[in-house]
């Protein structure tokens, strides 16, 4: 029996600040994107990919808090797939979001260089954080 399988791993750098918001339950959602750079060798030229990111709860906090246009950051997460259909055209749509799951800033900061020993991992297992409240809950899930 085939099991189904949804993971991402990115690095990329946030194109604008933290859009951070907070749902009715209070729990916290930060949105970004991320610009992933790749080569292309038959054009001998880098272009660029463009991904949306949703965070959840302490990992949304942290985001906001920590991460600024132009960090670097590897993301890891589970794709999301949203439909609809247009309001003017009745063309069907859909887009494609990362759910955040767990994130590691990169590159030098301020902080580091001010000698900081600030732990830049941020993983839901290591701080108790239960995804599975927020990932599961359509109903929560602001899109």
């Amino acid at each position: 029996m085939a099991t189904d399988f949804n993971s991402v791993t990115l690095i990329g750098r946030l194109t604008a600040d933290p859009v951070s918001k907070y749902l009715p339950s209070g729990s916290a959602v930060a949105e970004f994107s991320i610009a992933n750079n790749y080569y292309v060798s038959t054009k001998n030229a880098t272009e660029v990919n463009y991904f949306d990111v949703v965070a959840f709860g302490k990992m949304a906090e942290t985001v906001s808090k920590y991460l600024t246009k132009g960090k670097q950051v590897a993301i890891m997460g589970t794709l999301r797939q949203e439909r609809w259909q247009d309001k003017d055209t009745n063309a069907a749509r859909s887009k494609v979001r990362i759910i955040m799951q767990n994130m590691q800033m990169l590159g030098s900061t301020n902080a580091a260089a001010a000698g900081s020993t600030m732990d830049t991992t941020y993983s839901p297992s290591s701080s108790g954080v239960d995804l599975g409240s927020f990932s599961d809950d359509d109903d929560e899930v602001p899109f």
